[in-house]
């Protein structure tokens, strides 16, 4: 009947849109602008990613049908949800009373998760799920790997790193399709706490916000998690403008870049203010010196470039800028200069190394035009 081939249609459409990279689609559609892409691993890296399978094989439980049944079920609807095939995934639960879960890449197409029995034990069917899907997050965005240029213990790859679990967030909200059960599982993860001793009021949770008596002073530098409060405010933001997978497709770039810069606020304003500030320090400090450089090679620090540089960095600088070429003599003041803008693009690229190239560039170009004009 006509019914029935229109059906028969629509699954075999879905089934052919299902794979590794039908996800990865998805993963770089809600990507947060902070989250710079990891470099893609090498078949040497990979290489022994095998031996973590099999030692789980020996002292896990397998997610199967056969075995785990309703866990099972929960895996298959979330790799259903974000267009990922089942096989794609191999999930364990270990015995440990922990609140855990983690997601190894062992092959361009595939992951391993594992569960502790605490997280399980602990978690609803909806807050697993999300948990599950956050975890596949990390393999569809490739955060297996420090990011491009980012060296790994560098203050600017905690920063990524923490972008990269507000991005997971996003897809284990979509895997999940629930925000309730999403903020449920975070609060859960983040506490240990069960139903028993938990009352889900999440405006309420929200408004702790308030109640931070120091915003400014942020959290630590070394964290690669951002705080539960601002995982759940960066959720809600998101969860306004796109409530499931059917609304992604509708929602065009724009509007989930708004929510980005709205998250980036609440990132600067709670979490990494000082860093932030600080990464606006050193790129101010390369543009004084990148002037000067270029006052020295003109021989002259002429009137109207004195007003665009008070225009671009202030009297204060300005006025330092005057100090420091009135303190030395004529042929001292070009390796001084000099040795003072490698001093700060040295600071630049130590602390930020991932984004240095593209500020050097920026204020370069901006060095020139307030210069010449």
């Amino acid at each position: 009947m006509q019914p029935n081939r229109c059906l028969t249609i629509s699954h075999d459409y879905v089934k052919n849109m299902v794979s590794v990279q039908a996800a990865r689609s998805i993963g770089e559609r809600v990507r947060l602008q902070e989250d710079r892409r990891g470099d893609q691993f090498n078949s040497e890296q990979l290489a022994g990613r095998g031996f973590h399978k099999d030692q789980m094989l020996r002292n896990g439980l397998l997610i199967s049908e056969a075995v785990t049944p309703k866990l099972e079920i929960r895996v298959q609807d979330v790799c259903k949800r974000l267009l990922l095939p089942r096989e794609a995934v191999t999930a364990f639960v270990y015995n440990s009373s922990e609140v855990q879960a983690d997601c190894v890449i062992d092959s361009p197409q595939s992951c391993v998760l594992r569960f502790t029995s605490g997280l399980v034990n602990l978690m609803d069917e909806k807050e697993f799920q999300f948990v599950a899907a956050h975890e596949i997050g990390h393999f569809l965005l490739d955060h297996g790997a420090c990011s491009y240029n980012a060296s790994e213990g560098s203050t600017e790859n905690f920063m990524i790193q923490r972008a990269r679990e507000l991005s997971a967030d996003r897809l284990g909200f979509l895997g999940t399709g629930d925000l309730d059960g999403s903020i449920q599982a975070i609060i859960k993860t983040a506490s240990g706490l069960s139903n028993e001793f938990l009352r889900f009021d999440v405006t309420s949770f929200m408004s702790q916000a308030s109640l931070i008596s120091s915003p400014h002073l942020g959290e630590a530098r070394n964290n690669t998690h951002p705080s539960l409060l601002i995982r759940c405010r960066a959720l809600l933001w998101f969860s306004m403008v796109v409530s499931d997978i059917d609304a992604l497709r509708r929602t065009s770039a724009p509007a989930i870049s708004k929510v980005d810069s709205r998250v980036t606020q609440d990132l600067q304003k709670f979490v990494d203010g000082r860093i932030r500030a600080r990464k606006t320090e050193l790129s101010e400090d390369v543009l004084i010196w990148k002037i000067c450089t270029l006052i020295i090679c003109e021989g002259a620090l002429k009137k109207d470039v004195q007003q665009r540089i008070l225009n671009e960095i202030g009297e204060i600088n300005l006025n330092g800028l005057k100090t420091f070429l009135d303190s030395y003599d004529y042929n001292e003041l070009p390796l001084e200069a000099d040795k003072r803008l490698k001093k700060s693009l040295a600071l630049l690229y130590e602390d930020f190394p991932g984004s240095a190239d593209e500020i050097e560039s920026i204020i370069f170009e901006k060095a020139y035009r307030v210069f010449k004009n």
